[in-house]
């Protein structure tokens, strides 16, 4: 293990966020489509497949410095999902399933929204479009919602909870 470097001390590091999470897809085109037709996100550049790795492009959620979801396609993609999961969830709120843990180790991503408007507005949306989704959960400073995306991969919505105390 290296030594630290002299100038910065441990407890000094200013860690700024997350800057990109990187996922992959079997179908980049139909994924782009969800997360920026459906979601209303904002997706970069396509870059072209270089040395095995598949076309891949960011996807940003909002007016963030991050750079979001980096998506890489990849046609023969192991993809754990969890639709059958939700629908049992949306069908009874209070099901075991709530406290299970998907296969793998992505659970699903948390992306925030502003207000519950918003969410309520991103949920009718969804509802529309068939997304499967869970029931709305109070937890303590936020409320939220999962969906699933294109892909099976989990989505967790998320906004500020009007509640007080």
């Amino acid at each position: 293990m290296s030594r630290p470097s002299e100038n910065i001390a441990y407890e000094e590091l200013q860690w700024q966020g997350i800057h990109h999470i990187a996922l992959v897809t079997r179908d980049l085109e139909a994924t782009l489509d969800f997360y920026v037709n459906l979601l209303g996100m904002q997706a970069g550049e396509i870059f072209p497949a270089v040395k095995g790795r598949g076309r891949h492009c960011f996807v940003k959620p909002g007016d963030t410095k991050t750079w979001g979801v980096h998506f890489f396609e990849y046609k023969e993609a192991q993809i754990f999902q969890s639709a059958e999961t939700l629908k049992r969830l949306s069908k009874e709120p209070i099901s075991e399933d709530l406290y299970r843990f998907l296969p793998g180790a992505l659970q699903h991503i948390a992306f925030a929204l502003p207000s519950e408007d918003n969410a309520l507005a991103l949920r009718d949306k969804l509802r529309l479009h068939g997304v499967v989704m869970t029931d709305i959960y109070n937890l303590g400073s936020i409320r939220n919602y999962i969906f699933i995306d294109n892909n099976g991969i989990q989505l967790e919505a998320a906004w500020p909870s009007n509640q007080t105390g």
